[in-house]
């Protein structure tokens, strides 16, 4: 008997399959019925459900896979859509202006999810909706953004979020906040987003955040915040230990009054960092220091900054934080980044920096040993690198400059460009995809001229790439 092939064994050919780019699974699904059984899972894994006029007129497909359906965007929903049931939906998000009954009648009929997303959703609804939802046993995540609570559905709404792992909620200025925010503690919640137009009424806020023992990840922003009291405030939680959990911060940019004092304060306070997420105008702060007690442990790290971070700064979280996996950051001065120790944040999955290469010259010379650096990030998944007016990123991405040297990059499914060295031609796109086979998107002009470019976009249009 003929030894069995390991890409005939169903376990292994499913790893294989995982990392395939989704335009790839309908071809692989052709080869035998073995591969047809495992691709057609990823395949119907998750569906969008966009743009009625382009939606076929028979739901047949969908009907014979909705066991399969685990996840479903849906941005517009006809009736006939609406009747249709997923019995294994884990993760349901509705992104719709206007809901009407038969988009309640969807979300209702799917009480496996564990994961719910209601954008532009008001939940001023009838209280046979909140009952539904109170049988929802399984779910542990809920995003409504722009949520406004109305009578006497609040009640119902806090008790649903009472068993809730994760909640996402808007909330207007001018709500009571004393009648939104229940009593008793929320044990279950371990991250909490909260987007306000302003906090007028912190001290409640607070009283809040100490009602969440577990809570692990916080998320605040406030587009008219006006003062420095919150932070101030929350510091003063974390210093007496009233949020002992919390180790994911993140603070959206305000107009004013969040000074770099506040910020300091706060992390300081934390015990333990593995996420921070900052967006300040302006913000001085000597970051390598303060996080450099959290190397060992940071996963995540956003820090866009108007006035930048150092490239030493930079330099030191690149060669100090062997758990990263993110890091978006101002642009670096190439020449100190590729100074000194080796990057050691070898799982890194997305990387947002700009390499500054000043005067222009240099990037023949010092191009090669970001390249160099860089090729060794062999989990990356997406790349951005945006330069600005001001700074303008120099990074040149051609052959002749060092592009083979990032074949090692196999997994990069999103790639994002601005104000670079725009001068592609068909060598360099051809490459791209030979050897960047999961890419799914491109974002930015391959050639600023555009008789040039044009010909790279539809190259790219025809292998499935999606080029903005």
């Amino acid at each position: 008997m003929p030894p069995t092939h390991p890409l005939e064994l169903a376990e292994i050919l499913s790893l294989v399959v995982a990392y395939l780019p989704l335009r790839s699974l309908p071809l692989c699904a052709r080869v035998s019925k073995a591969w047809h059984q495992t691709c057609i899972p990823f395949i119907w894994n998750y569906i969008k459900l966009d743009k009625l006029d382009e939606m076929p007129d028979s739901t047949a497909p969908i009907d014979r896979h909705t066991h399969l359906i685990k996840k479903v965007w849906v941005t517009s929903l006809s009736r006939k859509y609406a009747a249709l049931r997923f019995s294994n939906l884990d993760t349901l998000e509705m992104t719709i202006t206007f809901i009407e009954d038969h988009h309640i009648q969807f979300i209702m009929g799917h009480p496996t999810v564990t994961r719910l997303s209601l954008t532009h959703f008001r939940p001023d609804r009838p209280s046979e909706f909140w009952d539904a939802l109170l049988g929802f046993h399984n779910l542990r995540a809920l995003w409504m953004p722009s949520a406004e609570i109305f009578g006497a559905n609040f009640d119902k709404f806090w008790k649903l979020c009472a068993r809730l792992e994760r909640l996402d909620i808007s909330m207007d200025d001018e709500s009571d906040l004393n009648v939104i925010f229940p009593q008793g503690e929320l044990q279950s919640l371990k991250h909490l987003g909260l987007k306000t137009l302003g906090v007028r009424k912190v001290a409640l806020l607070m009283d809040f955040l100490q009602r969440c023992p577990s809570l692990t990840s916080f998320r605040w922003q406030a587009l008219r915040y006006k003062g420095p009291e919150f932070l101030t405030r929350l510091s003063v939680l974390l210093e007496a230990k009233q949020i002992p959990c919390l180790e994911h911060l993140e603070v959206g940019r305000a107009r004013r009054g969040v000074t770099s004092e506040d910020i300091v304060r706060a992390l300081q306070s934390m015990p333990r960092i593995t996420t921070l997420r900052i967006s300040q105008s302006a913000c001085n702060i000597d970051f390598a220091t303060l996080l450099q007690p959290h190397f060992s442990n940071l996963r995540v790290l956003e820090l866009v900054l108007t006035n930048g971070v150092t490239s030493r700064v930079a330099q030191d979280i690149l060669s100090s934080c062997p758990l990263l996996e993110k890091l978006i950051a101002p642009h670096v001065e190439a020449d100190v980044v590729t100074e000194g120790k080796p990057w050691v944040c070898l799982g890194l999955k997305v990387l947002g920096l700009t390499f500054r290469f000043d005067p222009p010259s240099t990037v023949s010379a010092l191009q090669p040993l970001v390249f160099d650096q860089l090729s060794k990030l062999t989990q990356l998944e997406e790349w951005r690198i945006v330069g600005s007016t001001s700074f303008p990123a120099t990074t040149d991405l051609r052959i002749k400059s060092g592009l083979d040297k990032l074949s090692t990059l196999r997994r990069l499914h999103t790639v994002t460009i601005h104000n670079i060295v725009e001068k592609m031609g068909d060598e360099d796109v051809d490459w791209l995809l030979e050897h960047w086979r999961c890419l799914e998107v491109f974002r930015g002009r391959l050639n600023n001229d555009d008789t040039v470019g044009r010909p790279l976009r539809e190259k790219l249009q025809r292998h499935g790439i999606k080029e903005y």
